[in-house]
């Protein structure tokens, strides 16, 4: 039974412990820069809290990373030269050449990291991804996806959290839209070139509102929005799919579980998605660590690689570039 240690002990933290849960592992050890933070969740989740890396690398065997994007390249650094394969929360990184960093660091070490990008672990997004290989829709010519919320409070708190300052959190395209970007990546391929409008309606952080244009290699378009301004519980996912010989659809705010719509030999059929989202089983977080300790055991590749992780990275860069400057991005001679 494989000893996991979790770095960090914010609420990402908390989801994944409760998917560890569900896993035959050994939740060994904890480590946060604050020692009661660690104490705390050894006392709810079992294992032991570290007072230092090097005592949190002798207990365990398998490292999740749960801290803020800014530090996760000194995580990802530490983890590697201790030789623990591990799973890094996304964004891979905050900057450009730290996730090049982390993606040279693991590659020369020898040991594995997965990134969880675990919108490819929703049921309905994995359906759609199923539907789309299996040729039911032909080529996919365009791409939708909504991502919407109210800003994050961390501990009821609106103003003095990771997400409100943008040099930490990259702000809505980063922690938000990395989500569909890779995504619409993992559907349509490489993006060439992107093109980014952002609105800030708080005025405590670089963007609340982003709509988001790939381009990508193939010829689709893909359309992001992603937002932090929606109303307090008003969460809204929703994919939109169409291709030469059809179309996927889902909205969160739609009870019907219709998937896909294609016309197949002059007849009309659907692909529905059929996992429950209150089943255990079919929780998202528990499905990407289920993936990633098989795939660790039975030496079979990873559903995101480093290489994901950190195109993820640059598309969403490059959109806050365009952003800024308000111009589109080539993404291949992007340079943060």
């Amino acid at each position: 039974m494989k000893k996991v240690g979790i770095l960090g002990t914010g609420s990402i933290a908390n989801v994944h412990l409760d998917g560890w849960k569900m896993l035959p592992v050994e939740i060994a050890a904890h480590f946060d820069i604050r020692p009661e933070a660690a104490q705390r969740a050894a006392s709810i989740y079992g294992g032991v809290a570290c007072s230092s890396l090097s005592d949190f690398f002798d207990q365990v065997d398998l490292v999740d990373i749960c801290t803020p994007a800014a530090v996760h390249k000194e995580n990802v650094l530490a983890t590697a030269a201790a030789g623990k394969s591990m799973v890094c929360e996304k964004p891979l990184a905050r900057h450009l050449a730290d996730a090049q960093a982390v993606v040279d660091a693991v590659e020369a070490a020898g040991v594995r990291l997965f990134v969880a990008q675990v919108v490819r672990f929703f049921p309905q997004f994995a359906k759609a991804k199923s539907v789309i290989d299996s040729g039911a829709i032909g080529k996919p010519g365009v791409i939708r996806t909504i991502r919407a919320g109210s800003f994050p409070r961390v501990g009821g708190n609106f103003t003095s959290n990771f997400y409100a300052d943008f040099n930490k959190s990259g702000g809505i395209i980063l922690d938000v839209g990395i989500h569909d970007i890779d995504f619409q990546r993992w559907c349509c391929g490489e993006v060439e070139r992107v093109f980014a409008r952002g609105l800030t309606f708080s005025g405590l952080h670089e963007c609340d509102h982003a709509l988001i244009t790939l381009k990508f290699a193939s010829g689709a378009i893909g359309h992001i929005e992603c937002s932090w301004a929606h109303p307090p519980r008003n969460w809204r996912t929703r994919l939109e799919i169409a291709g030469d010989g059809g179309i996927i659809e889902w909205d969160a705010f739609e009870d019907a579980p219709l998937l896909a719509l294609m016309n197949t030999n002059d007849e009309v059929g659907f692909a529905r998605a059929t996992g429950s989202p209150t089943a255990p089983q079919d929780n998202p977080y528990y499905l990407e660590l289920k993936h990633f300790l098989e795939c660790v055991e039975q030496d079979k590749p990873f559903l995101v690689t480093p290489q994901d992780g950190l195109m993820a990275v640059k598309v969403a860069l490059a959109a806050i570039e365009s952003e800024r400057i308000g111009k589109p991005v080539d993404v291949a001679a992007f340079q943060a």
